[in-house]
């Protein structure tokens, strides 16, 4: 591995660092750009995936001016023109791909490489997530909406997907909508960590093509029970339902069978071409996701 490709993936890394870290918004949004303009380089190594990393980098220099001027407005002068509080939510959700802005999602993740999907749906939300809990006071109601709109989208999107990388990105925009969703309740972090490190996994499991594993981490993302998203997905529809959101509780759950059932689809094309899973070995894995999951409640 040379030198410059080293230090793209360390400006990745340490991005949501710079991000989180600071106490400034400046520099909270230049941590941001150091993670993009880190990883627009790795795009460009595989040649296959150079228009995607065009449109990646055009659509996120678009999210990145739009944060730019409503934050200086919001931050700086103070401004109370709800004008910009929606513009800042907008450039949000085109950076992070949540609705409205999902559309980029798909197209340009089914063309890239794993370990490039794994780092634009993974480590580089960390940043834009924290930068968006800046405004969650004023937004809750509003945040909740795009959450429960991402969540129908990404459902929706990946009814009909073929290909494991479009399935993935839809599951982002679902994702990201159940993370908006635990924003607003006050336990994102576990949430956001818990998806990102599953689809980590997925990827990594994928590129190396370790079946078994990566069957686990799809289930495990589809929110099946006992598995781990199951958890943290349940936690969100308690506080719903604490809330009285009755509505919003119901769609989501809508939402959350439409996700399950091309998951599930999924997870049998790849288990009959591919692997078979003795029953000793699937009973063992449950048992242990049985007990973690127990786990997480008594934590919880």
């Amino acid at each position: 591995m040379n030198s410059s490709l080293l230090l793209f993936i360390f400006m990745v890394l340490i991005s949501p660092i710079i991000s989180l870290s600071s106490v400034d918004w400046v520099i909270s949004w230049l941590g941001m750009e150091v993670g993009m303009f880190g990883l627009i380089p790795l795009l460009l190594f595989k040649s296959s995936s150079k228009e995607s990393a065009m449109k990646y980098f055009l659509i996120q220099s678009l999210s990145s001016a739009l944060l730019l001027i409503s934050g200086i407005f919001l931050f700086e002068l103070l401004s109370s023109i709800e004008f910009y509080n929606l513009l800042f939510l907008l450039s949000m959700s085109i950076k992070l791909g949540f609705f409205p802005g999902h559309f980029w999602v798909i197209s340009i993740i089914e063309n890239l490489s794993m370990m490039s999907n794994m780092m634009v749906l993974g480590p580089l939300k960390v940043a834009p997530f924290g930068f968006l809990s800046l405004v969650t006071e004023n937004n809750n109601n509003l945040l909740l909406l795009m959450g429960l709109m991402s969540a129908i989208m990404g459902a929706l999107l990946g009814f009909n997907q073929t290909n494991i990388r479009a399935v993935l990105g839809a599951s982002s925009i679902s994702h990201s909508g159940w993370i908006i969703m635990s924003l607003c309740f006050g336990f994102m972090w576990y949430y956001l960590v818990s998806y990102i490190l599953i689809l980590m996994l997925t990827f990594i499991s994928m590129k190396n093509f370790e079946f078994f594993t990566s069957l686990v981490c799809i289930i495990s993302l589809s929110g099946l029970p006992p598995f781990l998203m199951f958890i943290l997905k349940m936690k969100v529809l308690y506080f719903l339902l604490l809330s009285l959101e009755y509505l919003i509780l119901f769609t989501l759950i809508v939402s959350s069978v439409i996700s399950l059932y091309y998951y599930l689809k999924f997870f049998y094309s790849i288990y009959l071409v591919n692997y078979k899973l003795s029953s000793s070995l699937l009973f063992i894995t449950f048992s242990l996701l049985n007990l973690l999951g127990v786990s997480l409640i008594v934590i919880m």
